[in-house]
């Protein structure tokens, strides 16, 4: 997800669209993995406002995950909005934010690892791939989704 910003920097105020399509890895979740299914997008502007460039847009991508409750792997869909604030590194502002991004004076911008932020940030605490899962049995670990099982009750 990189795209250069030099023609960009030339005029305070210049807007530049962005759309673009990339495929991602997979993201260390810690207790799971998040892998896209196909390309990640991104459709937004990035807009020079003098020693900044804003890029504000959408991202959205079909991933695979694994639910907490039955520990199936299922596809989700995934959408988040993106607002990042970038500077030139030989050019930083008097008071930096601590959001604020660096970019180098090559003049190109890799929003790759800001999207798979937003992406991790706008997951829910417990991902499972349904309301209604009735995930394992906590005694022999069979699947309730696909019917009930030996224990006598289970659950108890």
């Amino acid at each position: 997800m990189r795209f250069s910003v030099e023609a960009l920097r030339a005029e305070k105020g210049a807007v530049m669209l962005l759309d673009m399509r990339k495929e991602l890895p997979p993201i260390d979740l810690g207790r799971s993995r998040l892998s896209f299914v196909g390309p990640v997008e991104f459709v937004g502007q990035a807009t020079n406002t003098g020693r900044r460039i804003v890029v504000m847009g959408s991202a959205k991508a079909r991933a695979l995950a694994f639910c907490d409750r039955c520990l199936e792997e299922f596809a989700m869909d995934l959408a988040t909005p993106i607002s990042e604030s970038y500077y030139r590194a030989d050019e930083p502002p008097a008071a930096p934010d601590e959001d604020e991004r660096v970019y180098g004076d090559d003049d190109v911008i890799d929003m790759s690892s800001d999207i798979e932020q937003a992406f991790v940030l706008a997951l829910p605490i417990r991902i499972v791939c349904r309301d209604d899962c009735r995930g394992l049995c906590p005694r022999c670990g069979h699947d309730l989704n696909r019917g009930e099982c030996s224990c006598s009750p289970c659950g108890d």
